[in-house]
């Protein structure tokens, strides 16, 4: 029997203030689309091959990062691409570097924080 191609990930962002968050993500070029029913709505943020599900939670205590905690890593999100063209962008629209840029001919990375801490590392 062969394999179904599954596709995906896509990460869960619990967050504080769901229209803060969209702008943010908006700001690095992601697409937004409003998902789900009544009961239960959340918004799909898109750019390339990278999704987040930013689900706003009831209580703002409850919004914890993994690498908030301690023995977290240092990003919640690992993202593939050319990082110089990427850093570029990214300084372009003043996002704040937490971490690198780290640049050399093997492997380049640097680390941005969003509105809710959440940490997102680009790399390549």
């Amino acid at each position: 029997m062969s394999k179904t191609a599954i596709a995906g990930p896509t990460m869960v962002l619990l967050v504080r203030d769901l229209e803060r968050s969209t702008q943010f993500y908006k700001e690095l070029g992601f697409q937004y689309e409003l998902v789900g029913g009544p009961d239960v709505q959340h918004v799909h943020m898109k750019r390339d091959q990278v999704a987040f599900i930013l689900h706003e939670a009831v209580n703002p205590q409850d919004v914890r990062p993994n690498s908030s905690v301690q023995g977290g890593l240092y990003f919640d999100a690992f993202c593939y691409g050319d990082v110089r063209q990427l850093l570029e962008e990214i300084r372009e629209k003043n996002i704040p570097i937490v971490r690198g840029p780290d640049l050399n001919d093997f492997f380049s990375e640097f680390t941005i924080e969003d509105v809710d801490g959440y940490r997102i590392a680009f790399g390549g």
